[in-house]
């Protein structure tokens, strides 16, 4: 039983026999020299990895975390770490630890809520604040947890590994605060329209602003009541008001639990944009790490606070994140700063607050019933994206803010590994994020389908609008949530590949566009090979307006960008038949053999395009080529030149002289069945024989 005194000695005051005892622990479950099932059964070593942070000097946290984690994973560990007040422990100690630590702690704590139902009795580890003096207080959470009923949980456990941020941690409420919330609960469920209404009005003004945003999802039936106030957008007799009235009330909720989450994480660089900080109301922050500030140099709104619900003036933390910047701000920080993180359980607070009243709460119960922050965001995607289908422009603007403002919040909450992970809470999750998806792909497809000439002007500007804004978010949304490489619904993806013909799309939303063509590439071979064609087709066009302007303009011609434009521009011509493009590229190919010093480079490039179009597959085109050289040779040949000298008046046709050109012309143009093919070789034989000499038709020829 050597192995015993590793556990104990990793309490020892000093830093380096605790960090060498727990590196040996470590050594020997990596080298199977022990096993969990043996650690699970050592009480002390529980006490002492909760006590490792509580000394002046914690080295190692990321791997004491990481066994911690791997720790609780068996049943037995996990319930003595319940045992302990391990959930509140680690809640307490998330705030104090670096943002790469807190994604460890979130799934120690995830972690921990799948319990076991008998929990052993045993005094809890309280997390102490490093920067307090040890007289004034003894921890977080000091109380005894006796009085707090069991909850029967089932004891299967899994690791949820796709979450960025879960839970914040958890507040407790007064009496007076509790009473408050369940009045704004029962009035949001009421059948009268005004106080439905006025109730929204009170939770945007007073009471979002003066509770902490998270007590809304740890105490969530006002979220659902919001959120079932969100189907009243369908209805009449300005029932679809109260919902519009809900979608500001969850907008207002997620700008407040994004500060409120920037404050978790770093409560140093969390600054106020919302005005001084509120001051009434009875709510303890007792088991909030930064509990209510007791600064000698109190801010200037602190002599004139507004009364709370019972007439106190209690200093209490504003729902925006910024609850002590005035106090910081006061001269005074780092004292102010001190007395924030001093529970308010000490001796010294005692006269001045509300201590919390849970006599009557079941906390554990409330902790399993709140809402982690992924829930509340796809709740929203869930209940909210319907109503942009409403026909309403107003409400489909109020509605892309609130989603808007909630995806900030999935991208601080939710991981891309929730395709991977498989534990129950991803399963769940995962399989809701599809379903929302195919609601966006929908979404878009009905308002694509709205746009057309037959809708009056307004309609369609809201459609078209709506289709933009709408195909916007789902795009950021999936570029958040979902690698490339991931399954996406067939509607999802019908909506993506009518998204990538969009031309005015691509034009102003490049990188976008962008987004939606490697998810057609990965997803749907058959839809990106018509999107390539299309794109191909349609940078052909403007190819071909561009080439068109060019040749038109009076001065120098830089030959070389022409022919890459109606090399270009060549490949749309099946699909627009605009004949002049081809008569300018053979009269170019003519003006580049005309000298004598022509660029050699310059010729060849002319050749292969001449011998695109007299080789073109469809006969309408070809035959178009043979008749504009045929034009050619008539203008060089005809009886008006006959006094002219033959060098002189061959220039113009000696593009068609080359080797290749006649052989193309003699071998392939003579075996047409279109007369309007066959009767330029015939033509061009006849009058090159009388003008030029058979001698340089037969070199040609001689190639066959």
């Amino acid at each position: 039983m050597g192995f015993l005194i590793p556990f104990f000695s990793a309490g020892h005051e000093l830093t380096e026999i605790r960090e060498r005892s727990l590196k040996t622990i470590l050594f020997k479950l990596d080298h199977n020299l022990i096993s969990y099932a043996d650690l699970v059964h050592e009480k002390a070593l529980f006490r002492n990895l909760l006590e490792w942070f509580n000394f002046p000097v914690v080295p190692i946290k990321e791997e004491v975390l990481n066994f911690v984690n791997s720790l609780i994973k068996h049943p037995p560990a996990a319930q003595k770490m319940i045992g302990i007040g391990a959930v509140e422990f680690f809640s307490q100690l998330r705030s104090d630890v670096d943002p790469n630590l807190q994604a460890i702690i979130d799934g120690i704590v995830d972690g921990l809520f799948f319990l076991p139902s008998e929990l052993p009795s045993s005094s809890s580890v309280c997390y102490q604040a490093q920067s307090q003096p040890s007289e004034l207080f003894t921890g977080y959470f000091c109380q005894s947890r006796s009085h707090l009923p069991q909850l029967e949980i089932s004891p299967k456990r899994t690791v949820v590994k796709c979450l960025k941020f879960s839970t914040f941690p958890w507040l407790t409420l007064t009496s007076t605060d509790r009473h408050v919330l369940s009045s704004n609960e029962s009035s949001l469920g009421s059948n009268n329209q005004s106080l439905i209404w006025s109730t929204c009005e009170l939770l945007q003004d007073v009471i979002m602003q003066d509770f902490p945003a998270e007590i809304f999802l740890q105490r969530p039936k006002i979220v659902q009541s919001l959120l079932s106030l969100l189907n009243l957008a369908f209805g009449g007799d300005g029932r679809h008001q109260l919902a519009l009235q809900a979608v500001s009330c969850l907008q207002q909720l997620c700008i407040f639990l994004r500060s409120r989450l920037n404050f978790h994480r770093d409560p140093s660089f969390s600054s106020s944009e919302h005005g001084t900080a509120s001051q009434n109301s009875s709510i303890s922050y007792c088991q909030e790490a930064r509990g209510a500030p007791r600064s000698q140099n109190p801010s200037p709104g602190g002599s004139s606070p507004r009364p709370s619900v019972i007439g106190r003036t209690v200093q209490r933390p504003r729902g925006d994140g910024q609850d002590w910047d005035a106090v910081s701000s006061s001269g005074n920080s780092t004292q102010a700063n001190a007395h924030s993180r001093i529970s308010l359980h000490s001796p010294f607070d005692a006269g001045h607050i509300d201590l919390p009243d849970t006599e009557n709460e079941d906390t554990l119960e409330l902790q399993m019933k709140q809402l982690s922050l992924p829930q509340f965001c796809v709740s929203i995607l869930e209940n909210a994206i319907p109503l942009l289908r409403t026909g309403s422009r107003r409400i489909t603007m109020e509605v892309l803010k609130l989603l808007v403002e909630d995806m900030s919040l999935i991208g601080d909450a939710i991981s891309e590994n929730v395709w991977e992970d498989d534990s129950l809470f991803a399963l769940e999750l995962k399989d809701k994020l599809l379903l929302v998806l195919g609601l966006l792909g929908e979404t878009i497809l009905y308002h694509k389908s709205n746009i057309s000439a037959e809708q009056p002007k307004v309609m369609l500007v809201h459609h078209r609008m709506a289709f933009i804004s709408i195909s916007l978010f789902t795009v950021r949304l999936l570029q958040i949530l979902l690698p490339v490489e991931k399954f996406l619904s067939q509607i999802l993806l019908n909506a993506l590949f009518l998204l990538s013909l969009d031309m005015s799309f691509s034009l102003e939303y490049p990188n976008m566009h962008e987004s939606v063509a490697a998810y057609l590439e990965q997803m749907s071979t058959e839809n990106y090979s018509i999107y390539k064609q299309v794109s191909e087709a349609a940078y052909s066009i403007e190819c071909t307006c561009s080439f068109m302007a060019e040749v038109h303009k009076e001065g120098d011609k830089n030959l070389s960008e022409l022919l890459e434009l109606a090399d270009q521009a060549l490949s749309s011509l099946p699909f627009h038949l605009h004949f002049p493009l081809l008569q300018e590229c053979i009269y170019i190919c003519s003006n580049i053999w005309k000298s004598a010093e022509a660029n050699s480079l310059l010729q060849a490039e002319g050749q292969k395009l001449l011998l695109r179009l007299l080789s073109h597959p469809l006969l309408n085109i070809k035959a178009e080529a043979y008749r504009c050289c045929l034009g050619v040779v008539k203008d060089c040949l005809g009886i008006h030149n006959t006094v002219k000298p033959a060098p002189s008046i061959c220039q113009g046709i000696h593009f068609l002289l080359h080797p290749k050109v006649l052989y193309e012309i003699c071998t392939f143009g003579l075996q047409e069945d279109k007369n309007e093919v066959l009767c330029l070789p015939a033509v061009f034989v006849s009058w090159c024989a009388r003008r030029v000499g058979v001698d340089i038709l037969h070199s040609g020829l001689m190639l066959t």
